[in-house]
């Protein structure tokens, strides 16, 4: 989601302390291979997901 001016922030949602401290480990590694992205992408289209639509459109 980085690679994409429009995302500002990401919520966490984590609910345990080991959830945080995973998602804070997994800011070591901010580098997605193409193939990284290409599998997000196609879990989101897959759940039609428009990762990328203003929250206002999704309902």
């Amino acid at each position: 989601m980085y690679p994409h001016p429009q995302v500002t922030s990401v919520l966490v949602g984590a609910s345990t302390v080991a959830q945080i401290e995973q998602n804070v480990d997994a800011l070591k590694n901010l580098a997605f291979t193409e193939e990284e992205l290409t599998e997000i992408n196609r879990y989101a289209r897959e759940g039609n997901i428009n990762l990328w639509a203003a929250s206002s459109k999704i309902r």
